[in-house]
């Protein structure tokens, strides 16, 4: 089945995560990671670290929904506190809004540790709204941030300082920060603990469970006898023979070419909040990555002719919003699958299949925040300590 299309802008570069072998011969190990796109690295990574870790994917490593990642990472979800409030407390929103932050200051301390080689940068976010209907909404996101302790300021058309219309919206100098995904997955793959381990072009067929653990069986007919597996395949579950862990939706990105002399407020990255929403960021070589229009995934691969009308959305919406820029072309079109849940976490945790059988898929924009903190929960799970994202990240929990 067909879950990323196109040409996507950040695995076309000449820096390629090392090749690794496919497995030609039986392991053991105490945990299995079944995907290796930027969830299993992550996974991969810091699990590494403590435990006796195998890694498999399918196919090349990266080449995934990883490809199709835009990075722009930020602490904010995608909705408003306000419409969250079914799904999750006040202090379960404040949670996860300190959550992303963390995360963030996580990845910023892996980069100083081995050094910058991802187009890594700390950048604020803007949330705005072009429509008036939507103004007082963004005035109560604003204040429910600010009598929580999270630090932004309110703009609207009287003090805006983009090159763009808005009617309201909210900036946090300390929100976010980006990367290229796909690089950014090279340093977590070739920096872990177990490079002997991590083995490409190995399908997992069947998984068979004893009081032993489990006996998993690969494509060539290899045996991982394992005590633990984690699913880090993304948002393809063949593996799981399900089909309704969350929903699913195909999202489109647009690249432009290299703009000359073109940038905006604190090259912040951008979010809005029209119904689809767009996100955008400027790259390191002055394009565009401007992506949204989502549309439900209906599990029947994605659509050229749907990708293509998409894309010429896309490209006009973006010239529409930087009217006065008449260079704008695009060089890059590509699309992904990805999943969202009601109060936009991730499924992260124990299966309601097995305990110890667990799930690592990293749904929303914010996958990445999601996959860097879900790491801490999972290792928590296992060494039976309380972690309080363990209640929002469980595949158990309620209203998924």
């Amino acid at each position: 089945m067909e879950y990323v299309k196109g040409k996507p802008y950040f695995t076309d570069c000449n820096s390629r995560i090392k090749q690794y072998p496919y497995l030609n011969d039986d392991k053991y190990c105490d945990i299995l990671i079944i995907g290796g796109g930027i969830d299993g690295a992550i996974a991969n990574y810091y699990l590494s670290q403590k435990y006796d870790v195998v890694l498999v994917d399918k196919g090349r490593l990266g080449f995934g929904c990883t490809s199709c990642a835009t990075a722009l990472l930020e602490y904010q979800l995608d909705d408003f506190a306000s419409d969250l409030k079914p799904y999750m407390s006040e202090k379960e929103i404040c949670l996860a809004y300190k959550m992303g932050l963390s995360a963030i200051d996580k990845i910023s301390g892996f980069i100083e540790q081995y050094g910058n080689k991802c187009e890594f940068n700390l950048r604020p976010t803007f949330l705005f709204s072009n429509s008036i209907f939507s103004k007082q909404k963004m005035k109560d996101e604003y204040d429910f941030r600010i009598k929580n302790g999270f630090i932004c300021d309110y703009f609207d058309e009287s003090n805006n300082p983009f090159p763009f219309a808005i009617k309201s919206g909210i900036f946090a100098s300390n929100g976010g920060c980006e990367f290229n995904p796909y690089l950014f997955e090279k340093m977590m793959i070739e920096n872990a603990k177990n490079q002997d381990n991590i083995f490409e072009n190995t399908c997992i067929k069947e998984i068979d469970k004893s009081h032993l653990g489990f006996t998993v069986s690969t494509n060539y007919g290899e045996k991982i006898y394992c005590k633990k597996i984690l699913i880090a395949t993304g948002f393809n579950w063949e593996i799981l023979k399900t089909k309704d862990l969350c929903e699913r939706f195909i999202t489109y990105s647009v690249v432009t070419k290299p703009l000359e002399n073109f940038s905006w407020y604190h090259s912040a990255l951008i979010h809005d909040a029209t119904t689809p929403y767009h996100y955008f960021r400027l790259l390191p070589d002055s394009r565009i990555i401007f992506g949204g229009e989502d549309t439900l995934y209906k599990g029947d691969g994605i659509k050229e002719k749907l990708s293509e009308k998409k894309y010429k959305k896309l490209e006009k919406d973006l010239k529409n919003l930087f009217q006065d820029r008449q260079d704008i072309q695009i060089d890059y079109k590509f699309c992904g699958c990805f999943g969202a849940t009601n109060n936009n976490m991730g499924l992260i945790g124990e299966s309601k299949f097995d305990d110890d059988i667990l799930l690592f898929i990293s749904c929303g924009a914010n996958g990445i925040i999601n996959a860097m903190k879900g790491v801490e929960a999972l290792d928590d799970i296992w060494q039976h300590k309380d972690n309080e994202l363990i209640d929002i990240f469980s595949p158990k929990r309620k209203n998924l």
